[in-house]
């Protein structure tokens, strides 16, 4: 039987105490036991308020935020559950899980900053940026280009952002928006 020489012994001794350190980091990097704290918007207990007046023929109001819209006819409704962060809802055409027309509406609890709606239209495709009015309430609309194109009208209500995002952006959707943001009323 050959003699391992010195060096030899070394090495390998040097191989497996490095595989049994990678292998025990491995192991404890991969089972913490430090809890992971996400931070979840938590629906509100607060009553939703009524409306004021009765409902026109397919119309919603949406107590939350104070909003009445007309949806139209073979269009779905669907609205998240009102939370501390924003309210939202959805008008949708087509598949459930890939529909071909969505208006998709968020208003933000939290005030606007002091910058008003200049952030939102540096998000927007120049050319397209102008002036928007919804339910009396004045703001910008325009194309916001990128990975998840859309068209958004976004105005200030009580200095509060209300943004109404179509998706995806054609001209056909887009003119379906104008006449349902056409019928959008305030409390």
């Amino acid at each position: 039987m050959t003699k391992l020489k010195p060096i030899t012994i070394t090495a390998i001794l040097i191989i497996v105490v490095g595989a049994i350190y990678l292998y025990a980091q491995r192991d404890t990097s991969s089972t913490t036991n430090e809890p992971i704290t996400l931070q979840e918007s938590k629906p509100t207990n607060i009553p939703e308020p009524t409306p004021s007046r009765p409902l026109k023929e397919g119309e919603r109001f949406i107590g939350s935020m104070g909003i009445y819209v007309t949806v139209p006819e073979g269009m779905r409704f669907r609205q998240d559950p009102v939370n501390e962060m924003a309210n939202n809802f959805y008008i949708e055409a087509g598949p459930e899980d890939k529909p071909t027309y969505q208006l998709y509406v968020i208003y933000q609890i939290g005030n606007v900053s002091d910058k008003g709606l200049e952030p939102i239209k540096a998000e927007m495709d120049p050319k397209t940026v102008k002036e928007a009015s919804v339910g009396g309430h004045n703001g910008v609309e325009g194309l916001i280009v990128g990975p998840r194109s859309r068209y958004n009208t976004y105005i200030l209500r009580e200095g509060k952002p209300v943004s109404f995002s179509t998706i995806p952006y054609t001209e056909e959707n887009k003119a379906i928006t104008d006449q349902i943001l056409s019928t959008v009323s305030f409390e």
